[in-house]
Parts: structure tokens; sequence; C-alpha cells
């Protein structure tokens, strides 16, 4: 038996006043009831498994004017909720459940950003829906044989990192806790072209070479003195993950983060994902 529950909050990009979009991603066949917001961006507990620097700024359920009550301009709107899908066992105790963004646009001439991040929204809930095929033999044989109480999860985070007519930056975290001595982390980058609703790529953005490559590797060892870095390893690591489009990447303070997959540059899962801020020199 499985059921999903609803967190409900708002997140502006630009001063409007708004109310939270309610689409409807859940299919009608589960429980939906209320929860409270808590913690950064919108999630439903307190993320520390992620070392992350961003602008998004967490809501309380209310609408936030972000101009003083100003006239305001013409840019999206990016609004979410948190859903969040679970599995039951033969008792009727929840045994596994997963958190998922769901995002709305409005605002004059963004029908094809809101189409973008629909379709993100079926790729975001396809992958909870995975989490719960996927992991409930291993949840219930772990609440069996090891820890009667525990419970296999997946909490989400959403950070608005930028929202104007140029782009719209997203990034969603994912906190996967299934038994292990730490929660697996993952980071998902949303990064739209606004009047397009393209995806944007690094390469858009920067100009990608020998230059930026040098960058990001005395940027790391800045970031990270007490790691003992094979330059040669980390040269070649970031060059393979940068022309593959395996970073992670999104807007933060007129910066750009990019992030690498764990377990990059020879450093195993509990240091967690690497990263670098560099200048977001926006090409023309």
């Amino acid at each position: 038996m499985g059921k999903t529950k609803k967190l409900l909050g708002v997140v502006l990009c630009c001063a409007l006043s708004f109310a939270a979009c309610d689409k409807g991603v859940d299919d009608g066949t589960r429980e939906i009831t209320s929860d409270n917001i808590s913690g950064g961006g919108m999630e439903g507990g307190e993320n520390d498994g992620t070392d992350v620097k961003t602008t998004g700024k967490p809501v309380d359920g209310e609408t936030k004017d972000r101009n003083n009550g100003e006239e305001s301009v013409d840019v999206p709107v990016v609004s979410f909720e948190i859903l969040s899908v679970a599995e039951t066992d033969s008792e009727g105790n929840e045994l596994i459940h997963a958190q998922y963004p769901v995002f709305c646009v409005e605002g004059e001439g963004y029908d094809a950003l809101a189409a973008a991040l629909g379709e993100q929204n079926e790729v975001l809930k396809g992958q909870a829906d995975s989490f719960l095929c996927d992991m409930r033999e291993s949840a219930q044989w772990y609440r069996e044989s090891v820890d009667a109480s525990y419970q296999y999860m997946q909490k989400s985070y959403v950070y608005i990192q930028r929202c104007d007519k140029e782009f719209v930056s997203i990034l969603v975290l994912r906190e996967v806790e299934e038994g292990g001595a730490h929660p697996n982390n993952y980071r998902n980058a949303l990064n739209f072209f606004s009047q397009t609703g393209e995806m944007v790529k690094l390469a858009d953005i920067v100009t990608v070479d020998d230059a930026l490559r040098e960058k990001i590797r005395v940027g790391l060892h800045s970031n990270y003195p007490e790691f003992e870095f094979d330059d040669s390893l980390v040269e070649q690591e970031i060059a393979e993950a940068l022309s593959g489009e395996m970073v992670e990447w999104y807007f933060v303070d007129g910066e750009i983060s990019i992030s690498f997959p764990e377990g990059s540059f020879g450093f195993g899962h509990a240091e967690g994902s690497l990263g670098v801020l560099i200048p977001a020199d926006v090409k023309e």
C-alpha cells in the first residue's frame, strides 16, 4: 500500500502576489495530507550531508513579496511543492518513502519554460517511484534482519538559485538513507534559458578551455587543503567530467558552483562531492 504526502510552500523568483500551484502529479489514488516545512530550501529534514553554497531562501508556507510591495516586473515566477510517496509493510507501517519536488511556472511569455519544468516533474517523480520499487526488498530485509524500526528514505531539498528573464537555475539535493553508515547524497542542477525553456550547458555560459580547467584544479587545492590530490589524476578527471558534462553546476551570487560526482579524484564516498566556484562570465 502506498501513500503520498504533500509539503506546501512557494519560492518566488520575483515580486508577485502568488498562490502556490497545485499541479496534479499525484494520480489521486493515494492519501494526501499536509505537513509543515522546515530547513533550507524546502524538505523534510535537516541536510547535514552536503557541502553546498546556495542563494536559495527557505519559505514557511507564506508568499513572500521580494520587491517590498512595488509593482512586479515581467519575469517568471517558479513555485514548487515537495511530495512524498511511500510504501508500507503488510501491517501498514511505513517501510520506505521518497520525497520529490513538483515545479510550476507563472508569468507572461514563459510557456516554454513551464513545459520544460513539467517534463522535469515527470523525471523526478519517476526517480522517486524507482527508488521505492528498487529498494523495497532491501528495506524489508533490513527491517527484519537488522533494525525493526529502520526506514529507508529519500529526502529532497530545493534551492532556487537564479530566476530572471535570462536564466532559471535550480538545485535539487537528494539525501538517501538505505542502511549504510552515511547517507548517499545526489545533486541535480536544472538550468534553463528562461525565454525558450531549453537546458543551459556550462559551455553556453563560460569558455571551457585549459584556463578554466587550471582554475578548477587550483580551486580544489584551495578548498580542500587537507586532501592529498594526485594532480595528474585531477587534471584527467576534470577534463573528462567537463567534456562529458558529468558535473553539476548552478548559479550562486554572481558565480558558478561546479560539483564533481562523489568518488572523483580517487577519494571515497565519505569525502562527498567536491566543488569549486568560478566567475560567471556569461558569454554574449
